[in-house]
């Protein structure tokens, strides 16, 4: 059986301790407030103070001046001698008075007065209607009014106040008119026929119908009672009954017999041809030679072709339709 060895710490010498040890320094213990104990505020400390501080109180807010704009040179003349600036364009319409009364009432009364006595006489010269004393029962009859408005300048000032009698076209039911479409042209036939135009060498007269749709014939039986004013009734009416004999402006079927009329006219008279693929287009022999293209946009009406021939058909359209304009437009290229 081995023997167990019992071993003592040996007893430490005195001498061997480190006098120069510094003695071991307990650390503080941490002292935890409960959430309801008051906070002692600490003593304020002083900042140092800022070198140099920043005085401001002198400075000048003031905006700076606004420079002027720039100078707009004026537009360079064109081959027609012609300016931009020189050609005003009536292309904005402001909101004139809605009623007869209305207009009588407002500042430039005179000018409106005017307007409807124009327009009046229009529809009397070209006989559009005829005074009735009675509507026969049963009868198919719409209102009417008066549509007014002052055209504006491209710079803003009122151009001339215009008047139109617009028939409730709203107020027809299916019955009282048939066929009510009118094909223009699309936009990428008259892009087409300004290539070949520019291509050839061609001249373009632009055309525009200032009575496109009232004054033609009426083909059903529709009465008509008239709006407010002066109109040379018979019966001595403010608001006359009327019987159509042409076509006005708002009825449904205006726009189709406004282009039976042009379609005629330029197949019958002219000896163009409908396009088929492109309803609005009419063309006619070779645009190399002496062929001419006819793109129409319900009352807008373009000749594009040789110098004489669209010269002669410019006064075909004088005579029919009363069509004026640019015939023709060498600068336009």
């Amino acid at each position: 059986m081995p023997t167990k060895i019992a071993f003592q710490p040996a007893e430490q010498d005195k001498d061997s301790e480190i006098e120069d040890e510094p003695p071991m320094v307990q650390p503080p213990k941490a002292i935890i407030q409960s959430p309801t104990a008051k906070v002692q505020p600490s003593k304020a400390t002083t900042l140092p103070r800022a070198i140099n501080p920043i005085d401001d109180s002198h400075d000048d807010l003031t905006p700076p001046p606004e420079t002027p704009p720039p100078e707009i040179p004026p537009p360079k003349p064109r081959r027609s001698g012609r300016t931009a600036a020189s050609v005003s364009i009536a292309m904005m319409t402001e909101q004139g008075p809605k009623t007869y009364c209305a207009a009588l009432d407002a500042e430039d009364a005179e000018q409106w007065k005017e307007a409807i006595s124009k327009e009046v006489a229009s529809m009397e010269s070209h006989e559009v209607f005829t005074f009735v004393e009675k509507v026969p029962e049963g009868a198919s009859m719409i209102g009417s009014r008066w549509v007014m408005g002052r055209k504006l300048m491209s710079n803003g000032t009122i151009d001339k106040c215009k008047v139109r009698h617009v028939g409730r076209g709203d107020l027809q039911k299916p019955g009282e008119y048939y066929d009510i479409t009118c094909p223009v042209v699309d936009s990428a036939s008259i892009r087409r026929a300004f290539g070949v135009a520019a291509k050839h060498d061609l001249e373009v007269a632009v055309l525009d119908i200032p009575t496109a749709f009232p004054g033609y014939p009426l083909h059903e039986t529709l009465y008509m009672r008239l709006p407010e004013g002066e109109w040379p009734d018979p019966y001595g009416r403010t608001r006359p009954h009327v019987k159509l004999n042409e076509t006005l402006y708002g009825i449904k079927q205006a726009n189709r017999e406004y282009y039976e009329e042009v379609f005629e006219f330029i197949v019958d008279n002219l000896n163009l041809q409908a396009s088929i693929a492109a309803p609005g287009l009419f063309v006619g022999g070779n645009l190399e030679g002496d062929g001419v293209s006819f793109p129409v946009y319900v009352d807008d009406i373009m000749i594009i072709g040789k110098s004489l021939l669209v010269a002669f058909i410019a006064s075909r359209l004088y005579d029919r339709f009363k069509a004026a304009g640019q015939v023709p437009v060498p600068d336009t290229f």
